[in-house]
């Protein structure tokens, strides 16, 4: 299924494609009042197309989640992007955007989402992550292993307003925990497998749930999760989703969890061979033969089920005299439908040290590419 995303703000706030029952399975809960701040509450009139969602605005403008920013670190940008993005994606099985409002999340305030972060002891009860055994050995430790917690609220228009009818939470989650046995010191490491991974998030994501139900408001809401597992430092590609279930008729906690099969691969550094990256190998050779001056050609590809789906290629280039930009542009759309693959939706932007250049694109099923080359 293609996920196409739109921008909403700067901050990495995207609104996906979606289908599916609006209420989940049986569709029984009921919307709540819309959560956050008090005023006037509308929505984006215009929509690109059903495959977008619209906005909810409050006194015309965007209204920001209450705890946004509390994170223990999501190890890089890649982790951040793919960790919104991806949730938005996963609640597109639930939520229909001909149906359904964006919002952030409102109910989860920062202070709260600070406690529930931090390690369980006595002084913070709330806690999610293990207590402190007093190990600094990386084997030995108990690690953090959850680093953040996102809400996103998925409403409804109703003759009173608008109404939330299903909340989506993601739970990032370590594969490696960085730490330092003295302030200032080295930095460490203590790795965690997916299985203890997944373990931990699924008994988290009940407590989660359980404490969401105790907030005013919620009722019997549909309550969506998904573990997304973060990738480390200096991988480029960012995490993805692994694993979702939901919380129906105001159940305390969620139901069975089914896997996810997601991947995303940057080109070339892929390890394996295949023929994507053939493809995509040939494409850059083409493209780098044109102009001697390029910084490089990569890609991320995009998998779901081990089949390709989407592909984002970017060019960066030192040269951007207009003349030069335009014949660049034309060669890189030919070599693109010569070389990458077919019948999926592609993107190629061409960069310089002055920005965007020129903008590639090609959706699922055409031959061509659209351009255009920016003044």
């Amino acid at each position: 299924m293609n996920k196409k995303i739109i921008a909403l703000t700067a901050s990495l706030v995207f609104l996906l494609s979606a289908c599916g029952n609006p209420t989940g399975e049986d569709g029984a809960s009921t919307p709540a009042e819309t959560p956050g701040k008090s005023g006037k509450t509308t929505a984006t009139s215009h929509q690109l197309s059903t495959e977008y969602y619209k906005a909810v605005v409050t006194d015309g403008g965007y209204q920001t989640s209450q705890s946004r920013g509390i994170t223990l670190g999501l190890n890089s940008n890649f982790n951040l992007k793919a960790f919104e993005v991806g949730l938005m994606s996963l609640s597109q099985d639930h939520y229909a955007t001909d149906t359904h409002y964006f919002q952030e999340g409102q109910y989860l305030d920062s202070a709260s989402v600070a406690k529930w972060l931090g390690r369980v002891s006595e002084e913070n009860p709330d806690g999610l992550n293990p207590e402190d055994n007093g190990s600094k050995e990386p084997n030995e430790r108990n690690p953090y292993f959850l680093a953040s917690i996102l809400e996103q609220d998925y409403m409804v228009e109703t003759k009173d307003g608008f109404a939330v009818d299903g909340i989506s939470i993601g739970l990032a989650m370590n594969t490696v925990d960085y730490y330092q046995k003295v302030q200032f010191g080295s930095e460490f490491e203590t790795k965690i497998s997916r299985e203890e991974l997944l373990k931990q998030g699924k008994a988290m994501a009940d407590k989660i749930v359980q404490r969401l139900r105790e907030i005013e408001g919620v009722g019997d809401i549909p309550i969506v999760v998904g573990i997304f597992e973060q990738t480390t430092k200096d991988d480029l590609s960012g995490g993805s989703y692994i694993a979702q279930a939901t919380s129906e008729n105001g159940n305390t906690k969620v139901g069975s969890w089914s896997a996810i099969n997601e991947t995303k691969v940057i080109f070339p550094l892929a390890g394996e061979t295949s023929n994507e990256l053939t493809s995509f190998e040939n494409f850059k050779a083409e493209v780098e033969n044109f102009f001697p001056n390029l910084s490089g050609v990569t890609a991320e590809a995009y998998y779901t089920e081990n089949q390709l789906v989407k592909m984002k290629v970017t060019v960066t280039t030192q040269f951007y005299g207009e003349s030069e930009m335009i014949s660049f542009t034309q060669h890189v759309a030919d070599k693109a439908a010569s070389f990458l693959p077919p019948n999926i939706p592609i993107e190629v932007t061409i960069d310089s040290i002055n920005g965007t250049e020129a903008f590639l694109a090609r959706k699922a099923g055409e031959t061509s590419f659209y351009s255009h080359v920016f003044d």
